[in-house]
């Protein structure tokens, strides 16, 4: 049960927010107040308001920033013109349909899933705008090129701060969630590794926590790229450390991402370096694909691993027979899938659930069918191409390679979609910066095309 302090942290944190929006340019209280609630505030606390879910962290920042920016006059379109906009309509539409089109509520054993209603698809699609509000915000805030130094080095910093509590938690226990606000929202067994634990601090999974490590050792090799020092020290120096932290943590998928980041960004121009982000993703995409179809050669694959390590194929063996199940239940109904109240899991006669979901893209599949799949990763798919598109409109060759690394952090989140949920409301702001400062060069490119047709003509307003 959450303690006092948990309560005066978590209520009073509209307070901060509203005061970093008074002493900071909002573009950069917006990075701060989201990406600091995530790293400090409870996790798996909230409260409960008529027809909204409940707020949470992250729902409760981005709230109070949107009402305090609209409030002092520095409003914001959530559904400007263009593609990715249509997308997201096309998204909130694909949820009220999956919600519209499962009323029937199912018993089964002793547990009884109840229908959706029309209450249920206006609180699932105001969710969902809340979920997407960092995106929305880092959209249409974000939106400059100069903008990801100052980024990048803040991220990097609250990492060297963040990672002394890490290490005090890799040498003891992941605890200090329970110390500080009385209770721990996540499975203590989980973040047992070998002979020691991953650290979770108040980031919540041990594994969500080394992805956000890994998303801000990849900012410090675009400083370094660029030959930033970062509170005075070299990017080398703070690159080696955070490594350490990060092996410490460990989670090997992390480090793969990092080696994949460090390939990219020093091997390749930066078009390229979002090009190949690209190829990735469209790979990696072809799992879920094959998979649906039973094209995808598990069996083959733990068989060869078998040989090798015989734990790991276990493991994996075990992920695979579980997409399975959940896959055939989610397939039952394939456009627009159960929805909501754990209607996509799969249960025993006794009404135990007998599933695990791991993987963002069977919970999509699930819960919203191949349409909610389709729109919700066209999205990312989408702000990339125009990455790709429109980052030769940047003069500056030091823009590029900040602009090129936040395509290469939105593509291994969509990689690591695929296994894991490790995509947090910062990656969100991310991407939403990466979408805004695209539109933004495509713009003043049809600018500067415009006045030098006709002097005297301006821009038509989007």
């Amino acid at each position: 049960m959450p303690n006092i302090f948990a309560n005066l942290v978590f209520y009073s944190w509209p307070l901060v927010v509203i005061w970093m929006v008074s002493r900071y340019k909002a573009k950069r209280a917006i990075f701060m107040a989201i990406t600091l609630a995530i790293l400090l505030l409870p996790n798996g606390f909230s409260f409960d308001l008529p027809l909204i879910p409940p707020i949470d962290r992250i729902s409760l920042t981005s709230l109070t920033l949107a009402a305090v920016l609209f409030f002092t006059g520095r409003r914001f379109k959530l559904f400007p013109e263009g593609l990715p906009t249509k997308i997201i309509i096309g998204y909130l539409i694909s949820i009220v349909i999956s919600c519209m089109s499962n009323p029937d509520g199912i018993l089964i054993g002793s547990r009884y899933l109840q229908g959706l209603t029309y209450y249920d698809a206006i609180s699932e699609t105001i969710r969902t705008i809340l979920a997407l509000m960092p995106f929305f915000l880092g959209r249409a805030f974000l939106n400059d090129v100069k903008d990801n130094e100052w980024i990048f080095k803040l991220l990097v910093i609250f990492a060297l701060f963040y990672s002394i509590p890490m290490l005090g938690e890799v040498r003891l226990a992941p605890l200090l969630h329970y110390w500080v606000y009385g209770f721990s929202a996540v499975d203590f067994f989980q973040q047992m590794r070998g002979d020691g634990f991953r650290p979770t601090v108040f980031f919540g999974h041990g594994l969500g926590l080394a992805f956000w490590m890994t998303t801000c050792i990849i900012a410090a090799l675009a400083l370094r790229k660029n030959k930033v020092r970062i509170a005075g020290f070299s990017a080398t120096q703070v690159i080696i450390y955070l490594m350490v932290v990060l092996v410490l943590s460990k989670t090997v998928s992390a480090l793969v991402y990092v080696f994949l980041a460090m390939f990219l960004i020093f091997k390749f121009y930066p078009r390229k370096q979002i090009k190949w982000s690209l190829i990735l993703v469209a790979i990696v995409m072809i799992y879920p694909v094959t998979k649906t179809f039973g094209l995808f050669p598990d069996r083959a694959i733990v068989s060869n691993i078998q040989q090798y390590s015989p734990a790991r194929a276990e493991s994996l063996d075990f992920r695979f027979k579980n997409e399975d199940i959940l896959l055939n239940r989610a397939l039952q109904k394939p456009f627009f899938g159960w929805s909501g109240w754990g209607r996509a899991r799969v249960y025993n006669k006794y009404g135990d659930s007998v599933s695990v979901t791991d993987g963002k893209w069977i919970i999509e599949l699930g819960n919203n069918g191949a349409v909610g799949f389709i729109f919700s990763y066209a999205l990312f798919f989408i702000t990339l191409l125009y990455a790709l598109k429109n980052i030769n409109n940047i003069d500056n060759p030091r823009d590029k390679v900040y602009f090129a690394s936040l395509a290469i952090i939105l593509a291994i989140c969509v990689i690591d979609s695929i296994p894991n949920t490790g995509m947090v409301a910062m990656h969100l702001l991310l991407a939403g910066a990466l979408l805004g400062q695209a539109e933004a060069l495509k713009k003043q490119k049809e600018a500067i095309s415009i006045k030098s047709e006709d002097p005297n003509a301006r821009p038509k307003s989007s």
